[in-house]
């Protein structure tokens, strides 16, 4: 993670304000358009940390083991990602 090319991996000190991840999450999606996710890995099944990261509008995605511990993974992504089709019969296809 994060898989695609243009993904951001947002790292952080602290106990950040949701407010201000949340400005400053909305500003990388807007400085580069070609963006399809913000990964934020936190502690792994850490409640506090991930409610902080829901409050500035990330969601919850799943949880990954790596060579330097687990984490739990969330992401934000812009709307014209989420508008994106979810199921395969709804992605219009050239005939």
């Amino acid at each position: 993670y994060p898989a695609g090319t243009h993904d951001i991996e947002l790292g952080y000190t602290g106990v950040p304000r949701p407010d201000a991840v949340a400005d400053y999450t909305a500003d990388l999606l807007r400085a580069i358009p070609r963006c399809r996710r913000v990964v934020l890995p936190l502690p792994e099944r850490d409640l506090e940390a991930i409610g902080w990261a829901e409050d500035a509008g990330f969601r919850y995605v799943i949880d990954v083991e790596t060579i330097t511990g687990g984490y739990s993974l969330l992401v934000k992504e812009p709307q014209w990602v989420l508008d994106q089709p979810a199921i395969l019969e709804d992605i219009p296809l050239k005939e």
